[in-house]
C-alpha cells in the first residue's frame, strides 16, 4: 500500500471517530434542589387574594409547570398544617407535574437534579390550593350534606410573581352523595363510605381542576 493510500485510510478512519463523538447526545441540564426549595419558598410568600390580581383565563395556564399548595409547602421546607386543606387525599399527586413528583419522590441524586433544572427552567408556575373543605362525611363527620371544597388557581410568573387567580369550586357527585347520605343511618359515620366521599372528592378535583390536558379517552374494544 502507498504511503498516499496510507495516509487517506487514517483520514477517513479519524473522520469516522470525530463524527462519532459528534452524535452523542448531551446529558439533561441539572440544577441544584436548593434553588426550587427557594422557588417554593417565594411562592408561599406571594399568596395573592382573589382580588389582589387580575381573574386567570384559559390562556394563562398553557404552558405551566402544576403543582398543589401541599407539594409547594413540602419543596419549601416548610410544615404541613392539620387541617383539612392541606390533606394528602384532597391534594392529588396528578396535579403536579412530574419534575415535582420527582423532586418530592425519588431517591436518586440525579433525577433530582435534572427535575430541578425543568422546574426552574419553566415559562410560569400554576398552583392549585385548596382554601376550604367543607365536606362532613368525607372528615367522619355526622352531618348529612353534600361536600363541597373551594380552591384558588394561581398563575405565578417566572419570578414567583403572581399574575392572575381564579376560583374554582367542586362537590361531590350528587348521586354518590346521596348514596353516602342514605347509609349514614348510624350514629358516627363509615370509614368506608368517607373515604368514598374523599376519593370522589379528588376526582372532582382533577375534572375541575384548569390547565390540565384532558384525560385520554379509554381503548376501543374491538
Amino acid at each position: 500500500m502507498s504511503a498516499r493510500s496510507s495516509l487517506h485510510s487514517a483520514l477517513l478512519v479519524a473522520a469516522v471517530l470525530a463524527g462519532g463523538c459528534g452524535n452523542k447526545t448531551k446529558p439533561p441540564p441539572e440544577a441544584d434542589p436548593a434553588q426550587v426549595q427557594d422557588l417554593a419558598k417565594k411562592l408561599v410568600a406571594n399568596m395573592p387574594g382573589m382580588a389582589a390580581v387580575r381573574e386567570c383565563k384559559d390562556a394563562d395556564f398553557a404552558n405551566t409547570t402544576t403543582l398543589t399548595f401541599r407539594s409547594v409547602l413540602q419543596l419549601a421546607g416548610e410544615a404541613l398544617s392539620p387541617e383539612p386543606r392541606d390533606a394528602d387525599w384532597i391534594n392529588p399527586p396528578q396535579l403536579d407535574s412530574p419534575a415535582i413528583r420527582t423532586l418530592l419522590d425519588s431517591k436518586d441524586d440525579t433525577a433530582k437534579r435534572r427535575a430541578a433544572a425543568d422546574v426552574l427552567a419553566a415559562k410560569a408556575y400554576l398552583l392549585y390550593k385548596v382554601d376550604v373543605v367543607n365536606a362532613p362525611i368525607a372528615l367522619l363527620i355526622k352531618e348529612l350534606k353534600i361536600g363541597t371544597v373551594l380552591t384558588r388557581a394561581i398563575v405565578y410568573e417566572k419570578t414567583a410573581t403572581p399574575r392572575c387567580v381564579v376560583s374554582v369550586d367542586f362537590q361531590n357527585d350528587r348521586a354518590k352523595s346521596d348514596w353516602a347520605i342514605s347509609v349514614s343511618d348510624k350514629t358516627l359515620i363509615d370509614p368506608a363510605v368517607a373515604k368514598a366521599m374523599r376519593d370522589d372528592l379528588a376526582e372532582q378535583f382533577l375534572k375541575n381542576a384548569p390547565g390540565r390536558a384532558p384525560a385520554a379517552p379509554p381503548p376501543s374494544k374491538k
